[in-house]
């Protein structure tokens, strides 16, 4: 009776393992933190903080609480005073991070620098928070969340949430025109349509072409532009496509560097900027 008992229990093991293992994943991937920075984490709140991603440096602003950080990257969205440089987001700088002692460091998983993650432990009493990839409105809204979590500014998070998607709202329209989105020309480098970027012009009724990249920003070839079904060519950079293209096919020029901060404030400015540039077109 006992034997027959446990069978049940016995048969449904494999599958407790397996979600206790996807559990950990989920949980490594929205912040990830290594043993000796959980003690330390749990009394301590985040007061010297190192952003190694351009977005999550202006959702920290956004919330209130610059003067928390004491290290960004190269790029960086508009500061109130000069911060210590601490590298590129691909190419952080460990040894000033180290020098600059951060309670907290952010990282996206958005930019390249996850590749230098087990350097980042070699920073002692700091806690180590990972964002995972960002793709849609909804994506960068829990992101925002998240890091006002661990700032103690979730109250003020949703209220500026609530106002951030009543601005989206208003500003978007169902599909119409057909585009290729650029964000460079040599190389051409195109916007795919499960990225970030795509989303905000779908938002505002611009179509994305490229749908069959699993890349979310592929290199393309010249023949494609030629030979595929967009209404217009999109140019998000300062350099510019040959004559013999765009005297086939219309191109718009929006040089708008807020598109490339993946914040729901940035998100919103796009969709302003964006709407506002094409009803003077």
């Amino acid at each position: 009776m006992i034997i027959n008992s446990l069978k049940p229990l016995h048969s449904i093991m494999p599958c407790i393992l397996f979600l206790s293992i996807i559990f950990v994943i989920l949980f490594l991937t929205v912040h990830a933190i290594t043993p000796h920075q959980l003690s330390h984490r749990q009394d301590v709140q985040s007061q010297r903080i190192i952003a190694l991603s351009p977005s999550i440096t202006a959702m920290i602003i956004d919330l209130g609480c610059e003067h928390k950080l004491v290290g960004v990257t190269t790029f960086h969205p508009p500061l109130s005073k000069n911060l210590p440089i601490v590298g590129t987001m691909t190419h952080p700088n460990i040894e000033k991070i180290i020098e600059l002692a951060p309670d907290t460091i952010f990282i996206s998983r958005d930019d390249a620098v996850t590749q230098k993650i087990d350097q980042l432990n070699y920073v002692k009493n700091a806690a180590l928070y990972i964002l995972p990839v960002s793709t849609t409105f909804d994506d960068i809204c829990a992101h925002y969340m998240t890091v006002a979590k661990i700032l103690n500014k979730e109250d003020y998070a949703v209220k500026k949430l609530h106002y951030y998607k009543k601005q989206r709202q208003a500003h978007h329209h169902p599909e119409s025109t057909k585009a290729i989105i650029l964000i460079s020309v040599n190389p051409l480098i195109a916007v795919s349509h499960h990225s970030y970027i795509s989303n905000i012009f779908n938002d505002m009724g611009i179509n994305n072409v490229i749908t069959y990249s699993k890349s979310a920003y592929p290199i393309i070839q010249k023949e494609y532009l030629l030979s595929s079904d967009a209404d217009i060519i999109i140019e998000l950079c300062n350099d510019h496509l040959q004559q013999t293209i765009t005297k086939i096919i219309p191109v718009l020029r929006i040089p708008y560097e807020p598109v490339y901060f993946y914040t729901p404030r940035h998100y919103c400015q796009s969709l302003q900027y964006i709407a506002t540039f094409l009803c003077s077109q």
